[in-house]
């Protein structure tokens, strides 16, 4: 599937009331991540930029934890960028909105956190090397994003769906520019009480089910419920794969 930031900017930006209620995967990731910073870091960084920060779940927890004046944080989204900043006690001066991958950073960091926002990334390698021109010797990048089998249920589903890059090929990319000291990954199962409490949750947490633009009529969302049920109802309950990735890697 091809990418399209502005399409995605649209859905984020309407589903920022509901996304904290309902991204529970995205919150254990940042709780996840926290530990790899604090590992990774030699020092108290004293820059530190945090791409997608989105409504704030890793901003809260980088602020709490290094009480930071240099934090700065991007967001393709605009209000959600100066919404995080605000609510994070973080200067409107240190907000960079707009897309990451065409965005001219005019500083150097100690630190770049980002938690489920690379697998958005159009150019992904690209965008690799002009990270590790931002940080500052010995500094490092820490994310997260989703590998191959997030979501599979939806993709196997619909037949669409973005195409989430796998651990091995995006360790290739990296390990162009950095020297990759950790990499895991997780699965998680959540259950849901029926495939339409599945689109619900996805459409509140900003994701396009089937990754084009056709609308969803009810024969279409009827056909998704009885295709969805056939493939993975247990005990009147279905599934949704959720595949975090997690990477710590140090300019070279």
């Amino acid at each position: 599937m091809e990418i399209n930031k502005e399409e995605v900017e649209q859905r984020f930006r309407r589903s920022r009331i509901s996304y904290n209620d309902n991204a529970r995967v995205q919150k254990m990731v940042v709780n996840r991540m926290i530990p790899m910073i604090l590992s990774s870091v030699k020092r108290v960084p004293e820059k530190i930029l945090e791409i997608g920060c989105g409504t704030g779940l890793l901003t809260s927890q980088l602020q709490r934890t290094f009480s930071s004046d240099g934090l700065y944080l991007n967001d393709l989204v605009e209000e959600l960028c100066y919404h995080a900043a605000t609510v994070n006690r973080v200067s409107l001066t240190h907000c960079f909105p707009g897309d990451v991958e065409k965005l001219f950073l005019p500083l150097s960091f100690d630190l770049i956190a980002s938690a489920s926002t690379f697998q958005w990334f159009t150019t992904p390698e690209e965008t690799f090397k002009k990270l590790s021109k931002r940080l500052e010797q010995n500094g490092v990048l820490v994310f997260s994003t989703f590998g191959k089998f997030n979501l599979r249920e939806i993709r196997l589903t619909t037949g669409g769906g973005l195409d989430y890059r796998s651990k091995e090929e995006l360790e290739k990319m990296l390990e162009l520019y950095f020297k990759i000291e950790l990499i895991e990954e997780e699965f998680y199962m959540l259950e849901f009480d029926s495939p339409l409490a599945v689109l619900q949750h996805l459409k509140k947490t900003g994701v396009n089910v089937s990754g084009d633009s056709t609308i969803w009529t009810k024969g279409r969302v009827d056909a998704f419920i009885k295709d969805y049920n056939a493939r993975f109802a247990i005990d009147g309950k279905v599934t949704l794969t959720y595949h975090p990735l997690y990477f710590v890697c140090r300019k070279r």
